[in-house]
């Protein structure tokens, strides 16, 4: 008689439960990254727009609302549409978080916005 080779019933089942209790942990930290990851998809859309803003100043003396003239209104991924509110002496351009995927869940951090004097809100998720 010889022995089987193999894993039992028990031994399999404290396997799966130890890759549940690792996925639990894992998934959310890994969203949080992801989130904070595509951020910088804003990042440079605001930049770049800010740049652009500049440039426009520089030619017209004011600044524009034309989001045609500043990149378009949205991120170069596409996980951002970008908005602009322009005055003759300022502007605001906003970053928000489209409703489709896992950046709408960025708590606190699904807008953000930078205006003409490099003024970055909210602080903590640049």
């Amino acid at each position: 008689m010889g022995f089987q080779k193999g894993f039992n019933l028990v031994e399999l089942a404290a396997v799966v439960a130890i890759l549940a209790i690792l996925a639990g942990i894992t998934y959310p930290v890994y969203t949080q990254h992801i989130m904070e990851t595509r951020r910088s998809d804003a990042w440079v859309a605001l930049n770049a727009a800010a740049a652009a803003q500049q440039r426009w100043h520089a030619v017209n003396f004011n600044y524009t609302d034309d989001l045609d003239n500043l990149g378009g209104s949205e991120s170069p991924q596409g996980f951002y549409s970008i908005g602009v509110v322009a005055e003759a002496s300022s502007f605001t351009l906003t970053a928000t978080a489209k409703n489709s995927g896992i950046q709408v869940n960025d708590t606190g951090c699904t807008t953000l916005t930078l205006n003409q004097a490099g003024v970055q809100w909210p602080e903590g998720c640049w």
